[in-house]
């Protein structure tokens, strides 16, 4: 038989209580900030998107290249006033859409930053902002109505893209739009638990 010594948290021994029970403590981190961390956690936007009609439009595209899985933590959906539109927006998040799209083709870079502010670590990943009238064709997703009246609007998705899968965004403005902007954020990290 073994016995534990009472190291009492010396760093290499644990601590053990006169009713020979065995006393540790531990630090639990969350996931995301795990990633953060090490400079592998980021936000991806589209930056201010201009609308001058009411058509649907593909607004980004994220696309895993990497080894480990990025997980899509969250979203921020930020509408501005519209001019000339009645009804409500409508948001589409699209699984795996192709490459076909004009908002992949044109392939222009969104804009990104690393949540650990001492990092200049960049994801490996095709990431790529629309404009107006820009598509993004295949995937499967259910398109959500959205009120005029709401400014501010957190998707949680917890979405898993392992090494090649993708996700898409689109957004169409209230039916007779003129003008409105809209500019979209999502939350991305490295899953460090993997391998």
């Amino acid at each position: 038989m073994s016995i534990i010594l009472d190291g009492k948290g010396r760093g290499y021994r644990a601590a053990v209580t006169p009713d020979q029970r065995l006393r540790t403590e531990s630090v639990s981190i969350d996931p995301e900030d795990d990633a953060i961390r090490v400079g592998e956690g980021w936000q991806i936007a589209t930056g201010p998107i201009n609308f001058t009609s009411d058509a649907a439009s593909g607004i980004l595209y994220l696309r895993n290249e990497g080894n480990l899985d990025l997980v899509l933590d969250r979203a921020v959906l930020l509408l501005g006033s519209v001019t000339g539109g009645s009804g409500d927006w409508t948001f589409q998040t699209l699984r795996n859409p192709d490459s076909t799209g004009t908002l992949v083709t044109n392939a222009v870079p969104a804009g990104i930053s690393n949540s650990n502010h001492g990092s200049q670590k960049l994801p490996d990943a095709d990431y790529f902002k629309g404009v107006p009238g820009d598509t993004l064709t295949g995937g499967t997703g259910a398109p959500l109505p959205i009120q005029q009246a709401s400014n501010r609007t957190v998707y949680p998705f917890g979405r898993r893209m392992p090494l090649g899968s993708s996700i898409g965004f689109k957004l169409t403005p209230p039916t007779g739009t003129t003008a409105a902007t809209a500019v979209l954020v999502t939350h991305v990290y490295y899953d460090q638990t993997d391998g």
